[in-house]
């Protein structure tokens, strides 16, 4: 039976905005381990919660499913569901991955069926463009591992990432919903996975199926949110702001330098320079000045390891 998570009724509410971040994730970690199978806990939280969702699920692989809703007012509505054993589902591999992205999660078990044998699997190397501005790729594209970046070319030859998509999320929608070519590119960073389903039969399926259709329009409010607050990070922030802002996606809740997670150390300084819409030397010293605020530690030219509550105080002070 598929899990509702925004309107099933939560065993547990916590508050994760009065204890420090360091505190955290054990705390959602405790919380998940008192729930027994179909039931949902929720937590408030005060910013996106990227890392704590990439510690829990590390720890919790396979049998938690996530809905995270941006509630707008600065506060960051996590509901999380412990799943049965996949065993006693039936479900393929593939078929547990599809129920745990948030267009398909609320899909009967026969309409993830029908996606699952519809569906291609592709994998794509470091820097490898996916999509190209201005084409058509007849895909909806869902990032099963790994993260690609949606980037634009600006008049003077830039390129600008817009945003990252990781992994449950999916690319190239505004083509594939209103028909149209791919209006930015879609490119790899590092190796990953993706599944690929025809534009023809997403377009089928959500006149098919209102639980789809729900879960889409759920998936583009929230990116609409996201691309809200990059638009007022390039727009309003300084450099080092945004940067700082950018990096901390990346930093652990634990407490001090801790290593970042989801392969920061593989952004380069011209990767950060078209994140923020500045030119490489600009974003180096921002890194250089981020680093002697004991924010970041360097090696070799990219970010090694990150204190969150150094970089979130930055981000508040706007230094």
């Amino acid at each position: 039976m598929a899990i509702d998570l925004p309107t099933a009724e939560p065993v547990e509410r916590i508050d994760l905005r009065q204890f420090p971040t360091w505190e955290r994730h054990d705390r959602m970690l405790s919380a998940f381990d008192r729930l027994a199978a179909n039931q949902v806990v929720e937590f408030i939280n005060d910013h996106e919660p990227k890392a704590l969702r990439a510690s829990v699920e590390a720890e919790r692989d396979g049998i938690s499913l996530w809905d995270v809703r941006n509630a707008g007012d600065g506060r960051w509505i996590m509901r999380v569901a412990r799943l049965p054993d996949p065993a006693t589902l039936g479900d393929t591999p593939r078929t547990g991955f599809l129920r745990r992205c948030t267009m398909f999660r609320a899909a009967p078990n026969d309409v993830l069926r029908e996606i699952d044998r519809n569906v291609k699997e592709r994998n794509y190397q470091d820097r490898m463009v996916i999509v190209a501005e201005g084409t058509t790729w007849p895909y909806l594209g869902i990032v099963r591992r790994g993260v690609v970046e949606v980037t634009r070319a600006t008049e003077e030859d830039r390129e600008i990432v817009l945003y990252d998509v990781s992994p449950y999320s999916m690319y190239n929608e505004a083509a594939v919903f209103d028909e149209g070519t791919a209006e930015n590119s879609v490119i790899a960073r590092g190796d990953i996975e993706t599944l690929e389903l025809p534009a023809a039969f997403v377009r089928s399926l959500l006149r098919r199926s209102p639980e789809v259709a729900s879960g889409c329009a759920r998936f583009f409010a929230q990116r609409q949110r996201r691309l809200a607050g990059a638009v007022g990070n390039l727009a309003f922030g300084r450099v080092l702001t945004r940067i700082a802002r950018v990096l901390l996606d990346y930093a652990s809740p634990e407490q001090g330098m801790t290593r970042g997670i989801g392969g920061v150390e593989r952004i380069t300084q011209t990767d950060l320079a078209a994140r923020v819409g500045t030119v490489r030397d600009m974003a180096s010293r921002a890194l250089a000045h981020l680093e002697s605020l004991e924010g970041i530690e360097l090696k070799r030219g990219r970010v090694a390891r990150l204190n969150r509550a150094t970089l979130e105080e930055i981000i508040k002070e706007n230094k």
